[in-house]
Parts: C-alpha cells; sequence; structure tokens
C-alpha cells in the first residue's frame, strides 16, 4: 500500500478514470454487504455511473433553502433543550436529509445510520448493522423512485439502497464538519461568516481526511485529503479536497452545507 499524502497528487489520482475505488464484495449474503455492494459509493465502472445518475436525480428533488430552514429549526429547538452541539451535528443532518428524501419517521435514522456507518467503510460484520440496514431500507422502500426507468421504476429496492447511501455517507462527514468549524469560533474573529468559517474549515480542518483507490496495475493507494500541498504559495492558494475531486466527487457539497450552515448560525447565536 501507497500513502500519498501531497494534495496535489491526491488530487491527480481522484481526477483520474483508471484508479477505481474497493468494490465491495458482490456475493456478500449479509444485509450490511448486500448494501454495499448495491450501493454506488463501492462500484466501479457502468453500475456506478447509472448508479451515480440515479442518486443525483434523487438528491436534485430537495429543496435546498427549504432543508436549511429545517436544520435551522431543529438545531434551535435542540441547543434551547440543552442538546450539546455534538448530539447536535450528528442528529439534525441526517434527520433533515431523511425528512427530505421523504424517509419514513426521519427522526429515527440517526441512530439507525450510526449503527450502519460503524461498518459502511471497512465492511466489517456487525448484527447491529444488519438490523439497522434492514430497517432504514424499509423507510426508504415508500419514498422511492419516480417511474423513470432509470433504475427499475417505483419503488425499486435499488432507489431505496441509493437514499439510504445518503444518509449513511452524509452522517460522519457533516457532523465532522459542524464540529470543527464550531471549535475554531473560539479562534476566529466574531466578524467571521458562517461562510468563511465553513470554507476555512473545509480547507484546514476537512471532516473526510482520506480515501483510498486502487491503481490501474493493483496497488492500494491511501489518499491523504488534508496534507500538505507543495504547488500553494503567493497567488495560489491551498486547495480543498474535503469533497473530493474528479467524477467521484461528493453529489450534494450544496446541501451539506447549508445545512451545516444553518446549524452553526444557530449555535453561533
Amino acid at each position: 500500500m501507497t500513502d500519498l499524502i501531497e494534495r496535489g497528487d491526491a488530487e491527480r489520482v481522484l481526477t483520474d478514470s483508471r484508479f477505481a475505488v474497493p468494490e465491495a464484495d458482490a456475493a456478500a449474503t449479509r444485509p450490511m454487504g448486500r448494501f454495499r455492494a448495491s450501493s454506488s459509493r463501492f462500484t466501479n465502472g457502468p453500475a456506478h455511473d447509472r448508479r451515480r445518475r440515479r442518486l443525483e436525480t434523487l438528491l436534485h428533488t430537495i429543496d435546498t433553502s427549504a432543508l436549511a430552514a429545517d436544520a435551522s429549526s431543529r438545531a434551535r429547538w435542540s441547543a434551547a433543550s440543552g442538546v450539546d452541539a455534538a448530539e447536535i451535528a450528528r442528529h439534525v443532518p441526517v434527520a433533515c436529509l431523511a425528512g427530505a428524501l421523504g424517509i419514513a419517521a426521519p427522526d429515527d435514522a440517526p441512530r439507525l445510520v450510526a449503527d450502519v456507518a460503524a461498518s459502511y467503510a471497512s465492511g466489517a460484520e456487525s448484527d447491529r448493522a444488519d438490523a439497522a440496514i434492514d430497517r432504514l431500507l424499509a423507510a426508504a422502500a415508500p419514498a422511492t423512485g419516480d417511474g423513470d426507468g432509470e433504475s427499475g421504476g417505483a419503488g425499486s429496492d435499488e432507489d431505496a439502497v441509493l437514499l439510504v447511501q445518503l444518509l449513511v455517507q452524509a452522517y460522519a462527514a457533516t457532523a465532522a464538519l459542524v464540529e470543527g468549524a464550531i471549535r475554531s469560533t473560539g479562534a476566529v474573529a466574531a466578524s467571521i461568516t458562517t461562510a468563511e468559517l465553513l470554507a476555512d474549515t473545509l480547507r484546514d480542518d476537512p471532516p473526510v481526511r482520506l480515501t483510498r483507490r486502487v491503481a490501474p496495475d493493483g496497488e492500494m493507494l491511501t489518499l491523504r485529503l488534508d496534507g500538505p500541498d507543495r504547488e500553494s504559495g503567493a497567488g495560489r492558494p491551498l486547495r480543498t479536497l474535503a469533497f473530493g475531486a474528479g467524477a467521484r466527487a461528493c453529489p450534494a457539497p450544496d446541501l451539506a452545507l447549508a445545512m451545516a450552515a444553518a446549524i452553526i448560525e444557530e449555535l453561533r447565536a
């Protein structure tokens, strides 16, 4: 395994289609393994491309302003109820996104997503993750599909997988972004805007610090997204890779930033 710690090297790999993601086991039989194999995150080639297009279609149904308003309301109520910032950061984005995507019982989603997220990246077997993924897929199924033929029609199992994938991938990353920005508030001037605070956090304290790719020769690469950038300097700021780069970059950075900004505005008030 090779570690690439320089941001320019990482970006060049992320934008090169010859480098693949480590794939999930297509023959997996347990619920968590089947979920990973059916997602876009752990597939390559035509299967990934089709699922990614469908995922983007599902995301385009979300009203960003309404999502931000929901995040603001939930954060305000939670803070007034004595809920700490870390819990707000973990719960509010997932609940908001679940509600916006039409997933049943959105306030139950954060706890279930936390159980799934613990095994999502590694694929480690877990009875708890299996039970959680079954419940999440059942909650997502009634709201899936729009009949456009892209993924099998209304109510398709694949749509349910993609909806839950969105929740799982938003869980840790959005929470870490909010927590990182909140940590920084004590070290910055009160006049700095929330948008500036988020931009600085994404650049200097990214919520996702590494990812992996498989080189054309089969070598596994670990890409650091928070390393040095030798190409930065006068006239060229440190590049930001928090949302990835290339064809597999985060599909909805605007939604993540809208929720994070709304939550931070409430916590800074």
